[in-house]
C-alpha cells in the first residue's frame, strides 16, 4: 500500500507542479496565467491514451513494472516543461499524462490481489491519499524552490523523486509482478475497456459522475493558487500554503468517506453527501473578497478540498467492486477515460469562461453545476442497483 500510495502521490505531484507556479511560468514566457488550464488539457488527453492500455498493460509487464513506466514518464514530462519553451511546455504536460493515466489501473490490481476484505473502501482511499499527498508537497516545496531557483528548478525538484521511488519499486518487482502474462497484447481493442463500463449500468453512472467530480478537483487545484494571488491579494508562497492545507484536509477526508462507506456499507451515500457539501462550499466563492475574515476564505477552500478531491478513494473502491471478475484493471481504465474526459475539457473551460464571468471566483458557478449533475447520477445509480438487488 505504501508504494502505490507513493507512486500516487509522485505523479500527482507531477502533474500539479506547473498550477504552483503559474504566475511566474506565465510571467516568464509573457503569457496569461490562464495558460495553465490548457496545459492541465494536455496532460489529461495524455492520461485518457494510457488508460485505454492500462489493464492491458499490468496484465502483460505486471502492475509493478507499470508502476515504474508511469514515474519514468512523469519524470520525462516534468522535465520537458522545466525546459521553458511553449512547445515543450505541452509536450511534457502530455507526456506527464502518459504517465499519470498507468498509475491506478497498476494500483487496483496490486490492492485487489494483496489487500481483500471488509475494509476494502478504507484501503483504496488510504491509496488515493496519494493524490492530495502530492498536491500537498507541491503546494509546501515547490513555490518556496521557485523562489529560491526560479520556477523551472523548483517543479525539476520532482523528476528527482521520481526516479529515486522508481528505482525503490524495482526491489519488490519479481514478487509484486509474478501474475504477469507476456502473451496479452496491448492495442488488439483499446475501446475494450469503455465498453466494459459502458455495458453495466452502475459502472456508467459512477464513472459520469466520477467525470463531474474530476472536473470540480481539476478546476479548484488549477486555479486555487492564481485566484488567491489575483484576486485575494495573497502572495505566491501564502497561496501555496492554502493549497497545501486543502490538501491534508483531502487526505484526512479521504479517510473518513472511506471509513463511511465501510460502516454504512454503501459508497454511493457517501459520495452523494460529499457532492452536496461541494456545492453548497462552492457556491460561496464568488462571494468572497480580500476584507473576507481569512478564517473564513480557509474555511471554505477547506471544505472543497474535502469534497472536491477527497471523493477519489470511494469511487475507486465502487470501481472495483463491481468490475467483472478478472477484470479490474481493464474496469479502472475504462472509467478513468470517462473520468478523465471530465478534466479534459474543464480546467480549459474554466479559463475561458473567467472572460465571460469576470474572474475565477465568479467562474465557481462551473463547480456548482457540474456538482448537480454528478449527484443526478449518484441518484440514478442507486436506484438501478437497488432494483438490480431487489430483483
Amino acid at each position: 500500500m505504501l508504494a502505490t500510495t507513493a507512486t500516487q502521490a509522485f505523479a500527482s505531484m507531477s502533474t500539479m507542479s506547473p498550477s504552483t507556479v503559474a504566475p511566474a511560468l506565465g510571467a516568464s514566457l509573457d503569457l496569461p496565467t490562464s495558460l495553465i488550464g490548457y496545459l492541465v488539457t494536455m496532460i489529461y488527453a495524455g492520461a485518457i491514451a494510457t488508460s485505454l492500455i492500462g489493464g492491458a498493460v499490468v496484465r502483460r509487464l505486471g502492475a509493478c513494472r507499470a508502476s515504474q513506466l508511469a514515474l519514468a514518464l512523469c519524470a520525462t514530462g516534468i522535465l520537458l516543461v522545466a525546459g521553458g519553451w511553449l512547445p515543450a511546455l505541452a509536450l511534457g504536460a502530455f507526456v506527464m499524462g502518459l504517465g499519470y493515466g498507468f498509475t491506478n489501473p497498476a494500483a487496483s490490481h496490486l490492492l485487489s490481489r494483496f489487500a481483500t476484505g471488509p475494509r476494502i473502501n478504507l484501503i483504496f482511499s488510504i491509496k488515493q491519499t496519494g493524490v492530495p499527498w502530492g498536491g500537498m508537497l507541491a503546494g509546501l516545496l515547490i513555490p518556496s524552490a521557485a523562489l529560491a531557483v526560479g520556477w523551472q528548478g523548483g517543479i525539476s525538484l520532482v523528476a528527482v523523486f521520481c526516479l529515486t521511488l522508481l528505482l525503490l519499486l524495482q526491489i519488490s518487482r519479481q514478487h509484486w509482478d509474478n501474475d504477469r502474462d507476456p502473451g496479452v497484447r496491448l492495442f488488439t481493442s483499446p475501446l475494450a475497456a469503455i465498453a466494459l463500463v459502458w455495458r453495466s449500468k452502475g459502472l456508467r453512472l459512477i464513472s459520469l459522475a466520477a467525470m463531474t467530480l474530476s472536473f470540480s478537483q481539476l478546476c479548484f487545484t488549477t486555479f486555487l493558487v492564481t485566484l488567491l494571488v489575483e484576486e485575494l491579494s495573497y502572495t505566491l508562497v501564502a497561496a501555496g500554503l492554502v493549497l497545501s492545507l486543502s490538501q491534508v484536509v483531502s487526505v484526512a477526508a479521504r479517510l473518513v468517506w472511506g471509513w463511511m462507506a465501510d460502516r454504512l456499507g454503501d459508497s454511493l451515500k457517501v459520495l452523494k453527501l460529499l457532492i452536496l457539501i461541494l456545492i453548497l462550499s462552492a457556491a460561496t466563492v464568488p462571494m468572497l473578497a480580500p476584507d473576507w475574515p481569512t478564517a473564513a476564505i480557509y474555511l471554505v477552500f477547506m471544505l472543497i478540498g474535502a469534497t472536491a478531491v477527497g471523493w477519489n478513494g470511494v469511487y475507486m473502491a465502487a470501481v472495483a467492486r463491481l468490475a467483472p471478475a478478472g477484470q479490474i484493471g481493464a474496469a479502472t481504465g475504462g472509467s478513468l477515460v470517462l473520468t478523465f474526459a471530465g478534466v479534459l475539457g474543464g480546467p480549459a473551460a474554466f479559463a475561458a469562461s473567467t472572460g465571460l464571468t469576470g474572474g475565477y471566483a465568479a467562474s465557481y458557478i462551473l463547480i456548482v453545476l457540474a456538482g448537480l449533475a454528478g449527484l443526478a447520477c449518484i441518484v440514478m445509480a442507486q436506484k438501478h442497483l437497488r432494483a438490480g438487488a431487489a430483483a
